[in-house]
């Protein structure tokens, strides 16, 4: 998994105050979501939607971000 993937969405849900536990509860897990965090598995098209929708991002924002190293405020 790519690194920025990971980063991103811990990055994203620390800078919105959302804890691990309380992300998985929007995406259905939060054992998925700290192991996406650890770079244990790779997230589906599906979970990535559900991810940038609980954290208030664009799916664009995301990709934006992971392929050409761009910030999310």
């Amino acid at each position: 998994m790519n690194n920025k993937k990971r980063s991103i969405i811990k990055e994203t849900r620390q800078k919105r105050g959302i804890s691990q536990q309380q992300l998985g509860v929007l995406i259905g897990s939060q054992s998925m979501v700290s192991r996406i965090e650890n770079n244990k598995t790779e997230p589906t098209d599906y979970t990535v939607l559900l991810l940038c929708n609980a954290l208030n991002i664009s799916f664009e924002e995301y990709f934006s971000t992971v392929f050409r190293e761009k910030k999310i405020t």
